[in-house]
């Protein structure tokens, strides 16, 4: 296949090139500004160089983890990232000085609040300062572990690929590696998710959150009350999903159903060439938007997109924005199945939200993790929809009608898992180190509740492989994304509603200036309502049904 690899060269030529050298240098002269004039105009100036420089490493590094150059590189941005914080923190404290006024720009106001959980100046700087050496060096061990290690000549991103093989054995065996392999560099995953979430503890109890929760509703600009509506929504889908996993089961002609069956195709599927995918993904845009389908066309035919997997490559895919050029970049690991294919539409969602909000500054364009899912799974969406309206017959319709369940579930499911993983790991957390055996038992557990007796063999090392645990600035990292999937499916639901892309792309427009709850709101939506996300899971529990019909 002729996979694309992306282009960065109009972002920086290189790591050693006088633009890179120039912005650097442009961090030290903005912050110092900054620190003086404290205005809304220097912080989005100098947030946009930042995060264009950290960006572009991380985006190398993505593609290349262990580049002695690239690595210097990111001990460069991170030296230029302490000068920042320094200087964003003094702009927090003067925010937090002013008077507060009715009509203020909701980044002012969160940043009001923001100024109220900060420490002293000293140590604010000392943990910035630290922080090279502690989280980030953790959260960086653990990236490279999961990119490199390998049993035989498979690495774990690879072992980790083949759970959507349709053979059984295959899958049995390749989750056996994985395990092992994971159990032999267990101390190393554990020791580095015990720094970062360590750190997290300490830092947070300093900077005066109630809890790790409470910091993260506040980032997601959510309340307690609605996360409690979004739970209790999913506990009620829980039996739905253990539904399907029993007739996958006797679909599969299984007696038992094990997390290695989780991703094992039903029904006739096929592999899709790259050029396939591209044009899957384009149609289904334009299904609903050309302004969509247009935008997706120009990141292919400019190369924003890295989609071949190799060894030295991170595992996933994610969307990244460069303020300088205003435009997204797409990291996949691109392997014909029909996943990949809307790992595409997923992600060149994220970037046409990108899009939407390239004219605002940082300040107005910064959106949260809540509202961020939104437009990659309404991406998602269309291609599935798309692909259900063409389906040639009941065993495509199968095939196609499963993987949305499939994913949905990781959504519902296992994201609800995680989010119980990470409750009990800070609660043991506080009390010293947790070993790698009790990270086992306590995702074990988490699990159970999630899936209960439909796994008869789980997986108790999910904890080592999902990064996203070792992010030291975003705890629970997990459930915005059940959040994104019901929100867009009600959204979805929409779609047929007169000047709906119009409507949408304004949604899309007021995610980085507007709280969640208003947000929803303004489109007759009650984020603190059980039954509303029960709507989401509804329409769920309708494709279930439909899987069931094609039996």
């Amino acid at each position: 296949m002729n996979l694309l690899h992306w282009s960065l060269s109009n972002i920086y030529p290189s790591v050693d090139s006088a633009e890179f050298m120039e912005d650097l240098a442009k961090v030290k002269e903005l912050s110092s500004l900054l620190e003086k004039d404290c205005s809304l105009a220097v912080y989005d100036e100098l947030s946009a160089v930042v995060i264009n420089l950290d960006a572009y490493v991380n985006a190398l590094l993505s593609t290349d983890s262990d580049n002695e150059e690239y690595l210097k590189a990111l001990s460069l941005v991170e030296d230029a990232l302490v000068v920042f914080n320094k200087a964003e923190d003094e702009f927090v404290r003067a925010i937090g000085k002013t008077k507060e006024e009715a009509d203020e720009p909701l980044f002012v106001r969160e940043a009001r609040i923001s100024s109220r959980h900060l420490m002293g100046k000293e140590e604010e700087a000392l943990a910035a300062e630290l922080s090279r050496s502690n989280e980030s060096a953790w959260s960086r061990l653990q990236e490279q572990l999961a990119s490199c290690i390998k049993d035989g000549e498979k690495t774990l991103t690879e072992l980790r690929s083949l759970a959507f093989n349709p053979d059984r054995s295959i899958r049995r065996e390749a989750y056996e590696r994985e395990i092992q392999l994971l159990d032999t560099h267990s101390v190393s995953f554990a020791a580095s998710l015990s720094g970062v979430k360590g750190t997290v503890l300490t830092l947070e109890k300093r900077r005066g959150w109630k809890s790790p929760i409470e910091r993260s509703l506040f980032s997601s600009r959510i309340n307690r009350r609605t996360l409690d509506a979004l739970l209790s929504a999913i506990r009620e889908s829980l039996p739905i999903f253990r539904d399907y996993w029993k007739t996958k089961a006797r679909i599969l002609g299984l007696d038992d159903f094990s997390f290695y069956d989780l991703f094992a195709p039903v029904g006739r599927s096929r592999e899709y060439s790259f050029d396939e995918a591209r044009e899957i993904v384009i149609s289904s845009y334009a299904s609903f938007s050309s302004d969509m389908a247009d935008f997706a066309s120009y990141a292919f035919d400019h190369s924003w997109i890295d989609a071949e997997p190799h060894a030295g490559k991170a595992g996933g895919a994610y969307d990244v924005y460069f303020p300088s050029v205003k435009e997204s970049r797409v990291f996949c690991n691109f392997d014909s199945s029909y996943d990949s294919v809307l790992t595409l539409a997923h992600e060149l969602g994220h970037a046409y939200h990108d899009s939407v909000l390239k004219d605002e500054p940082v300040s107005k364009a910064t959106y949260p993790m809540t509202l961020a899912e939104t437009a990659s799974l309404f991406g998602e969406l269309l291609v599935t929809d798309s692909m259900l309206s063409s389906c040639k017959d009941r065993s495509e319709e199968l095939f196609i009608t499963e993987q949305f369940l499939s994913s949905a579930a990781q959504t519902i499911v296992d994201i609800y898992s995680r989010y119980l993983f990470e409750e009990s790991y800070f609660e043991k957390r506080r009390e010293g180190s947790v070993s790698a055996s009790e990270c086992s038992a306590l995702m074990l557990d988490a699990q159970e509740k999630a899936y209960g007796d439909a796994l008869k063999v789980k997986h108790p090392y999910m904890w080592a492989v999902k990064s996203h645990y070792y992010d030291a600035e975003f705890s629970f990292y997990n459930y915005p994304y059940a959040f994104g999937l019901l929100f867009a499916l009600s959204l979805y639901s929409m779609k047929g509603q007169k000047d709906f892309p119009a409507v949408y792309r304004g949604i899309l427009h007021k995610t980085g200036s507007i709280d969640v709850k208003s947000l929803l709101s303004s489109i007759g939506m009650d984020a603190e309502s059980p039954e509303f996300w029960m709507g989401g899971v509804r329409i769920i529990e309708s494709y279930k049904e439909r899987m069931e019909g094609c039996v």
